[in-house]
């Protein structure tokens, strides 16, 4: 029986070997997927980190084009208002021409007269660069 014995103990410790020597492949491959899952999120931080810094850089960007429109819109705006000025005073202008006109042609010198001198002091605050306070 000692010889059917050894037969039977003998596959049995090449299993042991095989079984250590499985666990160690096992242990190196897991070590090697460890290794590569750390390098890939290595690499996808980095990409990451790019995409972020071209973020920050394009909201810059818009945040820069954003004042600049903003500061166009001012000078519009401020522009428009000047030229509404100039209009309502050159509204006013022509308005204070036709009344000297028709108080000319209804021969009411005094009238002419005095739209007319009201008419060079406007014109003369406006070259001044004062507001024109027209008022009728």
């Amino acid at each position: 029986m000692s010889a059917t014995m050894d037969l039977m103990m003998k596959p049995l410790a090449p299993c042991r070997k095989v079984s250590k020597s499985k666990h160690r492949k096992q242990r190196i491959k897991r070590e090697r997927e460890r290794r590569e899952t750390m390098e890939r999120l290595k690499t996808d931080m980095a990409e990451i980190g790019e995409g972020q810094k071209r973020i920050r850089e394009g909201q810059r960007e818009i945040r820069q084009k954003f004042e600049e429109i903003e500061s166009e819109c001012r000078s519009l705006r401020e522009e428009t208002m000047n030229i509404t000025r100039q209009s309502d005073y050159n509204q006013i202008r022509i308005n204070l021409m036709l009344d000297i006109l028709k108080a000319r042609q209804d021969s009411d010198f005094a009238r002419a007269d005095h739209l007319t001198r009201l008419l060079r002091e406007k014109m003369e605050k406006q070259e001044q660069g004062g507001k024109a306070d027209l008022v009728g």
